[in-house]
């Protein structure tokens, strides 16, 4: 399923280099040709009637004049002309002829193409090239409408924890990660590397690897890890490593295709990609579907991927479709969430990674269908397009940890909760710096400890009235903000060994009301109360 724009594929195809060709024959003294109209690239005609032409680039054979004039009684002959009156039916038999020379072995291209001149010797340079580094700055209002736009909803009330940032269990999804990611591919980056002169058509898989969401600033490193001859076209595989500070966050590996690149003699196989893994062959054990809204790429392009393919109505016309497609990197959302919800109860504590291979394009309406397939800790999936049996995402799987290697631990039994210490010791700090403190952050937080799951002991620390005060039990206003997690889990907080953020991304830690003023906490469990 393509991720950038379909077209490439047709700008790759019918270039200036195979357009000389025929201008050169015209040109030559012995053609008498006169008067006459050829359309070789530009599908925006006129109605008139259209010979039904000849293929004058054969597999691995660069086109020349030679082949044109050998082939000119077949190009004017117009016994069986046909007259498109709309674009799709012009750009159709177009498409009709590059998929025919694709299915014989490749595109050949022109001694002029760059990539052509490329040698696979020049690749070693290539492979490792490094990427700029980006940033990628997220809040709950990215996670939400990433959420919205791969079909999260209110229809459903476990999906409020994607969508409400006071959900006490507020989270991300785990394929968020792909947004992060995305930059080099959708920014350009890609094609301006030196030596890889190569226009670029198509996302044909990805990996990503989880470790563990925050809400804030990333830095992304992206690096050529291999490039791949497949005949047709090269496939290089792109690596994009997200870290928050100097820990890495989240790894996404993404296979693109530049068509019409290859037949160069370069290797076929990469040792450094993810492999693709068959679904078994059983019937499935989980089936889960969701219909798409008429309104679902305008929605997920609002993410950042504004490839105009998936939202203009000219433009999918030209590239060869009836509307705009829906953005492969959507489907590949649906069908994540669902195999969340079905093995993992959207717990996204339990997601490792996630690859998949994408086929063929869904449009906005359709309903997606993902069949799953059970073994052990990895749920194998396929997605098909219900109402015609397509499917669009094949050989994909999601790993996910068992519950035993999940982080969140419960206290042992039986003793006092260490935390009834650190709240404590606050208190006695405040009455120093108190006043200080308060004026700072003027904020209510409730605090829910718990232990073996329950909830152990309730405690308030009022930073807005007078020179604030910490007491055991709830707030006895209103709470600004409720945070519950274990008592072990808050004492790795206090110590600095588990971010706030990590820990509420991850699920340790739930929270509810006004969450921004979580970043206040700063001051309060570190900066102030250093035990």
């Amino acid at each position: 399923i393509l991720f950038l724009v379909f077209l490439s594929d047709l700008v790759e195809a019918l270039k200036p280099d195979y357009v000389a060709p025929l201008v050169l024959w015209l040109c030559h003294e012995s053609c008498e040709e006169n008067g006459s109209l050829f359309e070789v690239s530009h599908p925006f005609l006129l109605s008139l009637k259209r010979a039904l032409g000849a293929i004058v680039r054969q597999k691995n054979q660069p086109m020349t004049p030679e082949a044109v004039k050998a082939n000119w009684q077949k190009i004017c002959d117009f016994e069986n002309a046909s007259k498109p009156l709309r674009i799709q039916e012009s750009i159709g038999s177009i498409i009709g002829v590059l998929s025919k020379i694709d299915s014989e072995g490749g595109i050949s291209t022109n001694s002029t193409s760059h990539a052509a001149s490329a040698a696979p010797s020049a690749f070693a340079e290539i492979i490792g090239h490094e990427l700029p580094s980006f940033s990628s700055a997220y809040t709950e209002l990215q996670t939400i409408m990433y959420a919205l736009g791969v079909g999260a909803s209110v229809k459903e009330p476990k999906d409020m924890k994607f969508i409400y940032e006071g959900s006490t269990d507020f989270s991300c999804l785990p394929t968020f990660g792909v947004i992060i990611a995305q930059k080099p591919i959708t920014g350009g980056d890609l094609p301006q590397v030196p030596g890889l002169s190569v226009d670029f058509g198509k996302v044909c898989s990805i990996y990503l690897f989880i470790l563990l969401f925050i809400l804030g600033n990333l830095k992304c490193e992206a690096v050529i890890a291999d490039i791949v001859d497949k005949g047709s076209g090269l496939v290089i595989f792109l690596d994009v490593y997200s870290y928050f500070e100097e820990e890495l966050i989240c790894y996404n590996q993404f296979s693109v295709f530049a068509v019409g690149s290859g037949g160069i003699g370069g290797k076929r196989v990469s040792d450094k990609a993810k492999v693709a893994v068959p679904v078994p062959n059983r019937p499935p054990d989980a089936v889960r579907s969701d219909a798409t809204s008429l309104n679902q790429s305008a929605l997920y392009r609002l993410s950042g991927d504004w490839n105009p393919l998936h939202i203009d109505p000219n433009l999918a016309g030209f590239a060869g479709f009836d509307r705009p497609i829906l953005h492969g990197l959507c489907t590949f959302g649906f069908s994540a969430r669902h195999v969340l919800q079905q093995f993992a109860d959207n717990d996204v504590s339990r997601f490792k990674a996630i690859k998949a291979r994408f086929s063929k394009p869904v449009y906005p309406g359709q309903t997606l269908q993902t069949e799953m397939w059970k073994e052990g800790n990895r749920i194998h999936f396929q997605t098909k397009v219900q109402e015609t049996g397509d499917i669009v995402i094949s050989n994909a799987y999601v790993d996910l940890l068992p519950t035993s290697e999940i982080s969140a631990k419960t206290p042992s039994e039986g003793g006092e909760l260490q935390s009834t210490l650190v709240f404590e010791e606050i208190g006695r700090r405040l009455k120093d710096i108190g006043h200080e403190v308060a004026k700072k952050v003027n904020a209510v937080f409730e605090w829910h400890i718990t232990k073996g799951g329950h909830t152990a002991a309730k405690w308030t620390i009022d930073l807005k009235s007078g020179s604030g005060k910490v007491y055991e039990g709830p707030a006895k206003g209103s709470a600004d903000a409720t945070f519950t997690l274990s008592d072990e889990d808050f004492m790795e907080v206090v110590l600095g060994k588990l971010d706030p953020q990590k820990a509420f991304f991850s699920g340790r830690l739930k929270a509810r009301g006004n969450i921004m003023l979580s970043q206040k906490l700063q001051m309060i469990l570190k900066d102030y109360a250093k035990l």
